[in-house]
């Protein structure tokens, strides 16, 4: 295997993120994780692990933040904040395939994509102006 240089990760878990101790790769992962503080399960599907960590914090965010944008009022910044959690739980839920998302029709879907899209959008713009 490709020797990896990372550097060590201040938000490290405390043991692989999908693996568990039955896999034959656990020890190599946990070695590798106490090593860097990063897992290579986490990279499997990088995508959810990451809606994961920031959905949660997301959510709170938005419960304790102290005020807005410039431009903004908070009444539309929690609007905002809305649509950019949309886009992290619909893509835990698509990845998944869970939550009555197989049951949902092609419309449903694609509009369902349409609001992960704009959500997504709106994170990237306003990603700096996560703060208080």
């Amino acid at each position: 295997m490709k020797k990896i240089k990372i550097e060590k990760c201040k938000w490290a878990l405390r043991k692989p993120y999908l693996v568990d101790k039955k896999d034959k790769r656990y020890k190599k992962y946990v070695r590798y994780l106490k090593k860097t503080g990063v897992s290579f399960d986490e990279t499997w599907s990088l995508d959810f692990a990451i809606s994961e960590f920031i959905l949660p914090r997301l959510k709170l965010f938005k419960e304790i933040h102290g005020g807005y944008p410039m431009g903004l009022t908070d009444e539309k910044w929690n609007g905002i904040l809305d649509k950019m959690i949309f886009a992290f739980e619909w893509n835990m839920k698509e990845t998944n395939m869970t939550d009555g998302y197989m049951e949902m029709s092609d419309e449903e879907k694609k509009e369902a994509w349409e609001k992960y899209r704009e959500g997504m959008d709106l994170f990237r713009e306003y990603f700096r102006d996560l703060w208080w």
